[in-house]
């Protein structure tokens, strides 16, 4: 046995750097509204500032900005272990509780040390991880707090990606095109969407994949009914049926999604005019991107294409990608292309594509690109896959 010892080696996805540029914008936004302070729990947030990840989020984790002042981070213990691996924050901005222990209890202790007992502290009122019960069982701990809502300002600044980001999610997108070759490399008629699954979920992960937001999407013939299902391990794949394939990698955590429809066995006209049409969809909301119009214009443009081909069962056409921890591996909680969203589109947007055509009694079609926004138009991020049908077998 070696005696050798051992220590933590850091895995930051940036230079730190590229996280005091995310701090100092995120301070001014907190101190122009007149906050004293703000609360991140998001899983997302949290780590898009300290850097910090776990798959243990189902125990709280905060961070606490104050502008002016070192943000600190509350953990549960054990996850706190691995902050120097992960996290560009220094021992002392640390506090921990015991799993014995209630948390709240620690997070107003932190408040306290910071100086922020009555503090006007702003609070992620729209994330997923902080319950009423929690919001209210603050506010009796700490009675002198002033709590209001953060209103999205993490989000804010994730909507527009660095270089640095970008060049994550371009990763990303390898990985996911690479999974994607792995399905058609592997493919035989008569296996089960188990084994297929499989495949792709081992080149991913051989790759260098993350664990992501949501499962592959795989599902063939009559399972393409039930929007986003899973692989099945009883279900097998046969000619004359399609098979739809949607999946994103994840690389420092940063996603990267694709969608393709194959064809087993063979390729039926009415099939392929089904896959134009989407194809002809994706192509609206691609030709749409660019700096300066809104969401609502772009997921606009791609309705026309669909009423024009009689496509009646729609929903956005697009959605942003970054930062993923399920329930999800996109962005959409706040920033989509949708109907009446004024949001306006900038540089260094992401977004993932996904256009579909269903029409009742017939086989769905669907295909993606995840593009960025760039400074005239928009840039496909995915390479070397054809849009349209794809047949196998």
């Amino acid at each position: 046995m070696s005696d050798q010892q051992m220590v933590f080696r850091p895995e930051w996805a940036f230079p730190v750097t590229e996280y005091e540029a995310r701090l100092a914008a995120l301070e001014a936004d907190v101190a122009e509204p007149g906050f004293d302070a703000l609360l991140i729990h998001v899983p997302e947030n949290v780590l898009y500032i300290s850097g910090f990840h776990t798959p243990g989020y189902y125990y709280p984790q905060w961070v606490i900005v104050a502008p002016g002042r070192k943000p600190m981070i509350v953990l549960r213990a054990l996850e706190a272990l691995s902050l120097p691996v992960r996290s560009w924050f220094a021992p002392e901005q640390l506090m921990t509780f015991a799993d014995n222990q209630e948390p709240l209890e620690v997070l107003v202790e932190a408040l306290g040390r910071m100086g922020l007992s009555t503090a006007r502290l702003a609070v992620e009122k729209a994330g997923w991880y902080f319950t009423v019960a929690m919001w209210e069982d603050l506010q009796h701990r700490a009675p002198g707090l002033r709590l209001a809502d953060a209103g999205g300002m993490v989000e804010r600044l994730r909507m527009v990606k660095s270089p640095a980001e970008i060049a994550h999610i371009e990763e990303a997108c390898r990985i996911t095109e690479a999974g994607m070759q792995a399905a058609i490399d592997n493919f035989r008629i008569g296996m089960t969407e188990a084994e297929l699954a499989a495949h792709v979920h081992f080149e991913m992960t051989r790759l260098g994949s993350e664990y992501v937001g949501l499962p592959i999407f795989l599902m063939s013939g009559h399972r393409q009914l039930a929007p986003h299902s899973v692989w099945s391990r009883d279900k097998k794949i046969v000619a004359g049926e399609n098979l739809f394939l949607e999946i994103a990698a994840s690389w420092h955590r940063y996603a990267g999604a694709l969608f393709r429809t194959f064809a087993i066995g063979g390729m039926a006209p009415r099939n392929a005019e089904n896959m134009d049409v989407a194809v002809a969809m994706l192509e609206a909301a691609i030709d749409a991107i660019r700096p300066g119009v809104t969401s609502d214009y772009v997921n606009k443009q791609v309705g026309v294409v669909a009423q024009r081909n009689g496509v009646t069962i729609r929903k956005r056409c697009g959605y942003s990608m970054g930062l993923n921890f399920a329930p999800d591996w996109g962005e959409g909680s706040f920033l989509e292309l949708a109907d009446d969203d004024d949001t306006v589109l900038e540089e260094g947007m992401v977004f993932h594509l996904p256009e579909t055509v269903r029409r009742p009694g017939e086989p769905l079609v669907a295909t993606s690109e995840t593009v960025l926004v760039t400074a005239n138009g928009c840039r496909p991020l995915s390479r070397g896959f054809e849009r349209g049908l794809i047949e196998l077998g």
